[in-house]
């Protein structure tokens, strides 16, 4: 059994606009493996603000290891006008593993005035596995 480090980016996951006194919206995505466990030992996620609006608080958060509930603290990747990348294994101050999955969500919280703002989440993820596994990002309702 080779390891060996992978680099992979994903992008486009939609988060919807929480306008003013809404309800806040929410994605959530899960990176699979193709077969054996992983390790990340990077993850830099950001979020692209589809336009000018006020956006509400965006966060993201580890939910899921192998289908199993986590409770992790939530990281600041936008608010305002403001847009905050993250890495994600800095944040949490370790690295990641399963032997399956780990899904993360992330929550838009209303804007404080207006029609909120839209994003698309886009990230690069540095791995460490057997050289025959790879990562699929699917995205799933929360």
């Amino acid at each position: 059994m080779a390891m060996r480090l992978s680099t992979q980016s994903f992008g486009s996951i939609a988060v919807a606009a929480a306008p003013a006194g809404a309800t806040p919206s929410n994605t959530a995505f899960t990176l699979t493996s193709s077969g054996g466990p992983f390790c990340i030992l990077g993850f830099y996620v950001n979020a692209d603000k589809l336009d000018a609006s006020v956006a509400g608080l965006v966060q993201i958060e580890l939910s899921r290891i192998n289908g199993e509930g986590v409770v992790h603290p939530a990281v600041e990747i936008a608010e305002g006008i403001s847009l905050k990348p993250q890495d994600l294994v800095v944040s949490y101050g370790s690295v990641m593993s399963s032997s399956y999955s780990l899904s993360f969500q992330v929550t838009q919280w209303p804007a404080a005035s207006g029609t909120g703002s839209s994003f698309n989440i886009e990230g690069t993820i540095v791995f460490l596995a057997d050289e025959t596994v790879t990562l699929a990002v699917t995205v799933s309702e929360p």
